[in-house]
């Protein structure tokens, strides 16, 4: 029997669609931006991330050659993208361990088949 590369590729892509597809179907994404986060064992407000930004804004306009300014500047905006991605929450809906199980063996199985076709040598049949 000849092994057929383009349709275990085609077999795993589609596998690890469905079940990635039926994953995010089942999660739900909420988000609890302006409650704050932790730093350092102390409660930060949401307001309060924008502070070293708006400082770096403002020395940028004062002084647009300094790079301290451009410094305070992106790590502000930093503090603020990680503010917003630590506020993301990620829940699963209540499902059976049936499709559960099977959603993450269509995942396994298709990053296998997919696997299997970009790591195995042409030559060898």
């Amino acid at each position: 029997m000849k092994n057929n590369t383009a349709l275990t590729f085609i077999a795993g892509a589609v596998m690890l669609t469905a079940g990635l597809f039926w994953l995010m179907q089942i999660v739900q994404v909420s988000s609890l931006w302006g409650g704050g986060w932790m730093i350092g064992g102390m409660q930060v407000s949401g307001g309060v991330t924008l502070v070293p930004f708006i400082i770096g804004i403002v020395w940028l306009f004062f002084n647009p050659k300094s790079v301290p300014a451009r410094i305070v500047s992106i790590l502000g905006a930093v503090i603020i993208v990680a503010g917003v991605l630590l506020s993301i929450r990620f829940y699963m809906r209540p499902t059976s361990l049936y499709i559960f199980i099977l959603i993450f063996v269509l995942i396994a199985g298709g990053c296998g088949l997919l696997a299997r076709v970009i790591f195995t040598k042409s030559g060898k049949s």
